[in-house]
């Protein structure tokens, strides 16, 4: 393949890899905010035990405590939920990073493959560079001494 394609393909590459980049960012902003609506939840919890509570060192009737309680069962139903969709994500953000990281590797190695061709072709320019100067060198030997 010649330079001016893989640098065609080199440009693909870079695009895709910050395609997935962007996908990985958002995803993981994604994520933190899931993080952060599940400690919200748990907070919430927390203080609203709280204050159930307080308010049953106080004395609540039955109703008001059966109440708390099953709110309290919501609470642990979404926190719960929270928890299982966050561990989905976890996952879906480690397979897009896992997917930039190989696009990554996969441009690296057609700038590694550029490199590695502009270095084999510089070395043949000298070369041949080499040979003309010494063939002239040469040229102008043979001349010299014909002419002794």
């Amino acid at each position: 393949m010649q330079n001016k394609a893989l640098l065609m393909v080199l440009e693909l590459e870079q695009s895709r890899e910050e395609k997935l980049a962007r996908e990985f960012g958002q995803a993981r902003s994604q994520l933190d905010m899931q993080q952060r609506r599940l400690e919200g939840l748990t907070s919430y919890r927390t203080d609203y035990l709280h204050q159930a509570n307080n308010k049953a060192q106080q004395g609540i009737g039955s109703a008001s405590f059966g109440r708390y309680h099953a709110f309290v069962g919501k609470l642990d139903e979404g926190i719960n939920q929270q928890q299982q969709s966050l561990q989905k994500m976890q996952s879906q953000v480690e397979q897009l990073r896992q997917n930039w990281l190989s696009q990554q590797q996969r441009r690296k190695a057609i700038e590694h493959l550029i490199d590695k061709r502009e270095q084999a072709a510089e070395k043949k320019r000298s070369r041949q560079e080499q040979v003309t100067a010494d063939e002239y060198a040469m040229q102008g030997f043979l001349r010299r001494k014909r002419e002794m």
